[in-house]
This record gives C-alpha cells, structure tokens and sequence, in this order.
C-alpha cells in the first residue's frame, strides 16, 4: 500500500472513529444532550424565522414605496372652486405623474367597494360623510423634498381637511420594523450564545465522565487529536440535528401560520407565499451552526491538553 493509500485510509478510520465514539457518548447522556439540541433548534428557528420574514417585509415595503400616492381629502361642505384650486396645485406639481378628482358620490361609492362591511353603515346615514377626494401618483423621480413641499401647500389651500401621504405611513411602518427586527437579533444571539454554552457544557461533562479513560488513553501515548476528536464531532452532530430540526419546525409553523391567521395578511399585503429565507441564507445559517458546533465540541474538551 502507498504511502498516501495509507494515510487516506488514516483519515477514513479516524474519522469513523470519532463519530462512532461521538454517537455513543450521546446515547449514552440523551437527556442531557436533547436539552442543548433543543436550543440549537430554538436559535436556529428564530434567525431563519428572521431573515424569512425580514426579506418578505423589504419586498412589500419596495413595492408600497414605488406605488406611494398622496390622498387628499376635503372638506364636506368645500366649494367646487376650492377643489378645483386643490386639484390645479396637484397638477402643476413637477412631482406629480397623474391625478384622480373623485366627487362625493364617487368617493363614497369607492369606499363602499373596497370596505363592503361599511356599506349598510354609510347608506344608512342621512348625507354622506365624505367630501370630494384627489387622488394623486407620484412621479418615480420625485424627490422626498418636492413631495413635502406639495403636501404643505395642500394642507394650507383652503376647503382641504387631510392629507394622506402614504411614505409618511410606510416611515412609521418601516421604524417599527427596524425596532421588532433588532430585538429579534438580539433573541437570536442569546438564544446562540445559550445553545453554544449548553453544547461546551454537556461536552465538557461528557469529559469528566469519560477522565479516567482518556487518562488511560493519555498514558498509552494517544495523539491529543484522537481524544479531542470525538468530542467535536460530537458538537457537530448536535449543530447538524438542532439545525434539521429548527428548519423542519420553521417549515411546518409558516405553513401552519400560512394557512390559518395569516393568510388575509398576506393576501393583502401580497405575499406570494411562505416567506422562508434563502437558499444562500439557508447554506450561510448551516454553515455557521456546524462551525458553532465544532467550535463548541473543540472548547468542551479544552482540559484534554492538561
């Protein structure tokens, strides 16, 4: 046999024996070993959870970005002459691509349509509680700074009530997504953190109880690798079930949630379907959970080298 056959073969076998020594150790101290491969998929469901849902929440607030209006609402008892003026401010607005006026009739109508439940409400009322409505689209190089400036004048021309600008609601939107996914990072760090000091832990306990062999194992001349070797195969069998197991779980929670309360949600926000992440991030968050848990595994032996 060559020298290389032999060494291949070398690395086959340790190999072999590393995991095999791994999976013993873990039948042998389940409980202890299903706690920390609880966490791992604890931590592992909340980021991917994250980054689906993040991802999701970036393409709709894109999409309502692009699509902002300006909404301007009068007064019931305006005048034809100041919706007319209204409307001449809107059309000479260089940020503007195009402009709607609908009278009270057809904006009452329109809210009956898009609102139906209303519908016996506002029939039932004496008058009707709107007054005419201009609606208003953006130019897509319209600035944040001609917007506001239009949005002023509308609001101080005369038989104006409201003006609705719809990135004024998506900068509200958008602050509180930034808030919820910030404090979902910080979840997933310590939840991380946890599931990396339970996974040293329960190998670290793993290497108490096995002292006196690997002392054996020591004094008969083994290579350091070959004791600290299962231990961080251990760690990676744990990192690689915790992460099957928080995915399959995140697989099986959206679709639940799919199909159940969110799913008016998501109809009206368009969401074409579960908002799972990447596969570029599913490969980064694998890739750094069997990193964790090799580096669990190497730090859980460290009182080997004593």
């Amino acid at each position: 046999m060559s020298p290389r056959r032999r060494d291949e073969t070398h690395a086959v076998g340790f190999v072999r024996y590393c995991f095999e020594e791994a999976w013993t150790a873990m039948t042998r101290r389940w409980r202890v070993a299903l706690l920390s491969l609880l966490l791992i998929a604890s931590a592992v469901f909340v980021v991917a959870a994250a980054l689906g849902i993040s991802t999701a929440l970036r393409d709709v607030t894109t999409r309502m970005t692009q699509a902002a209006e300006l909404s301007v609402y009068l007064a019931r008892d305006a005048s034809d002459a100041q919706r007319d003026a209204a409307a001449a401010i809107v059309r000479g607005a260089a940020a503007v691509a195009g402009v709607d006026v609908l009278d009270a009739a057809a904006a009452t109508a329109r809210m009956t349509r898009e609102v139906p439940d209303l519908a016996g409400v506002i029939a039932a009322l004496p008058e009707s509680p709107f007054g005419a409505v201009i609606e208003v689209r953006l130019a897509s190089s319209a600035t944040e700074a001609e917007v506001e400036a239009l949005v002023a004048r509308l609001r101080a021309a005369p038989g104006v009530d409201d003006v609705i600008y719809d990135r004024e609601v998506l900068r509200r939107v958008l602050l509180t997504i930034a808030t919820a996914r910030r404090v979902v990072a910080l979840l997933a760090a310590l939840l991380a953190l946890a599931a990396f000091a339970a996974v040293a832990a329960v190998l670290r306990l793993g290497y108490y109880a096995r002292r006196d062999e690997i002392v054996v194992l020591g004094l008969l001349g083994a290579p350091l690798r070959a004791i600290t070797g299962p231990f961080v195969a251990e760690g990676l069998l744990q990192a690689a079930a915790g992460l099957v197991l928080g995915l399959l779980t995140l697989r099986v929670a959206l679709w639940a949630l799919w199909q159940g309360p969110a799913a008016a949600w998501a109809r009206a926000l368009e969401v074409p379907g579960v908002p799972l992440p990447s596969w570029q991030q599913m490969l980064t968050l694998a890739a750094a959970t069997l990193v964790a848990g090799a580096l669990a595994g190497w730090v859980g032996s460290r009182a080997a080298d004593a």
